[in-house]
C-alpha cells in the first residue's frame, strides 16, 4: 500500500492531472453517446405573464350568487326539461388590448355532469334530486363545463373599453326519474382564455 503525500508543490500537478483526467471522461462520454444517438434534449422553463382582464358579474363584483326562481317540480317532469332562466352578465374591463378573450365555467368547485355538460346539484337529504344547472350565452347555445370551445368570445378592441355579454342559468331535469322538492346549489368557476 502506498500513501501519496500532498505537498504544495504536487498539489499543482495533481489538480491539473485531476482536471485533464474529468475532461477527457466528459468527452470520452460524449464521444460514446453520439456513437448510437446524436440527439440531445433541452430543456427550457420560464414564466410568462400578460396583463389580465378585471371580471365583473351583474356590474358588480367578480363573486356573485346568481339566484333561480323558486319552481315546482312539476315543470320539470321530463328528462332535458329547461324551466326558471334567470339572465346574468359577465363584462370584462381592463384587458390587454386587440384580443380575444374567450370565457367559460369549470368544474372547480361543484362538480359537471359529462352527458349534459351541465352542473350538479348538491347531494343530501334537503337538496333536489336529479335536477341540474344548465348555462346558456347570449346567442342561447349551451357553454359546456370545462369546454372552452363552448364559452363567449369577448373581442377586446381597446383596453380602456369594457365590453359584457350576457348568459343565463336555468334548472335541467336530468334522468328518467322524477326532480324531487328541495334546494339547488352548484358553483361555476369562471375561465378567461386569452388567444
Amino acid at each position: 500500500m502506498s500513501i501519496i503525500t500532498v505537498t504544495t508543490a504536487n498539489y499543482k500537478y495533481l489538480r491539473t492531472l485531476l482536471y485533464a483526467t474529468l475532461a477527457s471522461g466528459i468527452f470520452i462520454f460524449s464521444s460514446q453517446a453520439c456513437i448510437t444517438d446524436c440527439s440531445i434534449d433541452l430543456n427550457f422553463t420560464g414564466i410568462y405573464t400578460d396583463e389580465t382582464c378585471e371580471v365583473m358579474i351583474n356590474n358588480d363584483s367578480n363573486n356573485e350568487i346568481i339566484m333561480l326562481p323558486r319552481m315546482s317540480t312539476a315543470s320539470l317532469q321530463n328528462n332535458g326539461s329547461e324551466a326558471g332562466s334567470v339572465p346574468f352578465d359577465i363584462t370584462l374591463k381592463n384587458c390587454p388590448a386587440s384580443r380575444t378573450v374567450t370565457v367559460f365555467f369549470d368544474s372547480s368547485v361543484t362538480a359537471a355532469d359529462n352527458e349534459t355538460g351541465n352542473l350538479v346539484n348538491r347531494t343530501g337529504v334537503t337538496y333536489s334530486d336529479n335536477v341540474q344547472i344548465r348555462l346558456r350565452k347570449e346567442n342561447s347555445s349551451q357553454v359546456i363545463i370545462d369546454d372552452a370551445s363552448s364559452g363567449q368570445d369577448y373581442v377586446i378592441s381597446s383596453a380602456a373599453d369594457p365590453i359584457s355579454h350576457k348568459f343565463t342559468a336555468s334548472y335541467y331535469a336530468k334522468g328518467d326519474a322524477a326532480v324531487t322538492a328541495g334546494k339547488v346549489y352548484a358553483i361555476a368557476g369562471v375561465e378567461l382564455v386569452y388567444k
